[in-house]
């Protein structure tokens, strides 16, 4: 999408992703008193009827639901006062885009859905902030109310786990990655535990078993983030599943790291895709399940943070199936 220049009412000025985009005549002149452009854009504020609008130095301007649009050149019109204008800085008229009635039409309306989206996706945030504050309270209570319970109860973790997972997405959406990127020594084997348990409903509506292959004794350094990032492996692992087949995760304690695997049987995955698997927005050829195609990304990403090994190696089993292995190595505690 291409990107315009608006006018911020609030701040009194003129605004855009791309600064070339805004001539230098209006950077010069929004901020002159002695110029006609803050009385043009006042007034405009008070118009009752959306549409096009012409600036004094002949500028086309976009007036829509208190909302200004500015700096437009459109096409089919008298170019030579604004040429005049534009030259005046040093500038040419051929350096900025033209727009035809329909292109601007259809570009500002994509921009003011942009905008609503952004003000229900903001609000949306707000109220999860709040339930995962009611979420984190109740957590809190439980944890020192019922301790014994805590402790012995896996159904228990994973659902106060539930709270960190819902949080960090939160805070992505916010534009905050990592929001506790603190390490804390622990095991991992009790983490998958959890996250298997959190998903065992899923699973069993397919048919899909979990496995788990040793216990694992050795302590790793992990943030909070690693409990969305193996949650992820664990779903993508669950939601890309056969029916009727089993999830294999296995541990092997080496001498400098140690390495965790998951497998699972799934629809066939190309040669050529492996490498795109965790490139944000992509999704397999061959897959039947509905996703965006961030999950694989973000997991890397979290990884990548604890300066942890992330592979994926596909091989096939027949025409139609591929087992696919994901494994990370964690670096042992100090």
């Amino acid at each position: 999408m291409k990107s315009l220049v608006t006018y911020d009412k609030s701040e009194k000025t003129i605004t855009c992703e791309n600064d070339k985009l805004i001539p230098e005549f209006c950077k010069k002149c929004i901020k002159d008193k002695s110029k006609k452009c803050q009385k043009f854009y006042n007034d405009l504020l008070e118009k009752d009827k959306e549409g096009l609008y012409q600036c004094p130095y002949k500028f086309q301007t976009y007036y829509v639901r208190n909302n200004i649009y500015t700096s437009l050149i459109m096409k089919n019109e008298n170019y030579t006062k604004l040429k005049k204008t534009i030259e005046s800085c040093g500038q040419k008229i051929t350096e900025f885009h033209s727009y035809s009635d329909d292109e601007i039409y259809h570009l500002i309306s994509d921009f003011e859905t942009l905008i609503m989206d952004n003000l229900t996706l903001r609000d949306c945030m707000h109220d999860l902030r709040n339930i995962g504050s009611f979420f984190n309270a109740m957590s809190q209570k439980i944890t020192s109310d019922y301790n014994d319970l805590y402790e012995k109860d896996d159904d228990i973790k994973a659902l106060l786990s539930l709270y960190d997972l819902v949080n960090y997405r939160i805070n992505v959406l916010n534009g905050i990655k990592s929001s506790d990127n603190r390490r804390i020594k622990q095991k991992i084997h009790p983490l998958i535990r959890k996250l298997t348990i959190m998903l065992s409903y899923q699973a069993r509506k397919k048919d899909i078993k979990f496995k788990i292959n040793p216990v694992q004794e050795s302590y790793v350094d992990l943030s909070q983030n690693i409990y969305l990032a193996m949650f992820i492996l664990l779903e993508n692992a669950v939601k890309h599943s056969i029916s009727d087949s089993t999830i294999n995760i296995n541990f092997s304690e080496l001498k400098d790291y140690m390495e965790v695997s998951i497998e699972n049987r799934g629809a066939k995955i190309e040669m050529d895709e492996i490498e795109k698997l965790t490139i944000r927005g992509y999704r397999g050829k061959n897959t039947s399940t509905k996703g965006t195609g961030v999950g694989l990304s973000l997991a890397k990403e979290i990884f990548e943070q604890h300066n942890c090994s992330f592979n994926i190696k596909v091989t096939d089993i027949n025409k139609y199936e591929s087992l696919f292995i994901v494994t990370i190595k964690f670096n042992y505690s100090k």
